[in-house]
């Protein structure tokens, strides 16, 4: 049986986590994909998806894919099958990561079936020329996402300032009247950038800047009545102002959790400008969960690391170090105590 192949590649500079990330996102193929400019379902291996392709010289039809092969940020493959007309279409994309951080990107498809040889001529020339519209199209779309400039948060945005906060600090809400004021009497630690759905985030930031400090230390000195607590559920307990929403501490009560005995603070309410900058930026991934493009991630872990700030998916290796050893340490007292 002949087995026919048409082939294209294109160099790209974007990474391979980013040009997987576009053409995972079905949803947004509209946008900027001509060969496929439909497309629905839901990217798992044998799962069947449907849309329509888009050929030269040729009118839209149909196209309902089996996916054969998934390996996230490295191969894509489906295969097509017109029994009627005795021919099917392996269709395949491959991306290998680059010296330089971007991705060599091959496209290709691969026919057989009886029909290939009387069919070949016209397939290659209906497909060839949409491969290559396709590549470009896409290596212009990943390129413009990691070219973009996100907004971190407004305590780096305009570039890290280095403080001590060695005198502690005064917290005050976002209210224009009756501010909820908080008073820390010891230096703030392990500020950090915090990517996950919880923590309080100004507006128009991706990340909350959040720190520790010691338990009873803080101290609420005015408009103490208009704090609620936002989620009970929580191991950290945050309480907010109920008029403007700002979270102004979280607090932790259960005392086999690692990070009890410390409570947590937004270095950013501080009416002092004298605050430590962010040491990492942790939970980072937690962007995408909470609605942001995996297509822009890349851009987002540039920028961190152009302003010198680790990025991790959870805390700095540090903290994780502390948190393994404290696990191991509620273990090694549990057991004593069943002994």
């Amino acid at each position: 049986m002949r087995m026919e192949r048409v082939e294209t590649e294109i160099e790209i500079n974007a990474s391979p986590q980013t040009v997987w990330s576009v053409m995972d996102d079905l949803e947004r193929y509209p946008e900027w994909n001509p060969l496929v400019p439909e497309f629905s379902g839901r990217t798992t291996v044998g799962r069947v998806l449907s849309g329509t392709i888009v050929l030269h010289n040729v009118p839209a039809f149909p196209l309902t894919p089996t996916l054969l092969r998934v390996v996230g940020a490295r191969e894509l493959r489906w295969i097509t099958v017109a029994e009627e007309q005795g021919i099917s279409g392996e269709h395949y994309f491959i991306l290998t990561p680059t010296a330089a951080g971007g991705t060599h990107f091959v496209h290709n498809e691969e026919f057989e079936g009886p029909a290939v040889t009387v069919m070949w001529p016209g397939i290659e020339a209906v497909t060839r020329p949409v491969y290559i519209n396709m590549n470009q199209a896409l290596k212009a779309r990943a390129e413009a996402m990691e070219a973009i400039r996100p907004m971190l948060h407004p305590a780096v945005d305009g570039g890290v300032t280095t403080g001590s906060g060695s005198a502690g600090a005064t917290l005050r809400c976002h209210c224009a009247e009756h501010p909820v004021e908080v008073r820390i009497d010891v230096k703030l630690v392990h500020n950090h950038l915090c990517g996950c759905s919880k923590c309080w985030k100004p507006g128009g930031a991706l990340f909350a800047q959040t720190a520790v400090v010691p338990a009873g230390t803080l101290h609420v000195i005015a408009n103490e009545d208009k704090l609620s607590l936002v989620d009970a559920s929580q191991s950290i307990k945050r309480h907010a102002c109920r008029d403007c929403g700002v979270h102004m501490f979280g607090r932790v009560d259960d005392v086999d959790h690692h990070f009890y005995g410390l409570e947590f603070v937004h270095p950013e309410l501080a009416i002092e400008a004298d605050m430590p900058a962010p040491e990492f930026a942790g939970f980072t991934s937690s962007l995408v969960e909470a609605g942001k493009s995996p297509s822009h991630m890349t851009a987002i872990r540039k920028r961190l690391a152009a302003l010198g700030i680790p990025s991790y998916d959870a805390f700095s290796p540090e903290l994780m170090d502390i948190i393994a050893w404290h696990k191991v340490k509620i273990l090694k007292h549990s057991k004593s105590a069943a002994d």
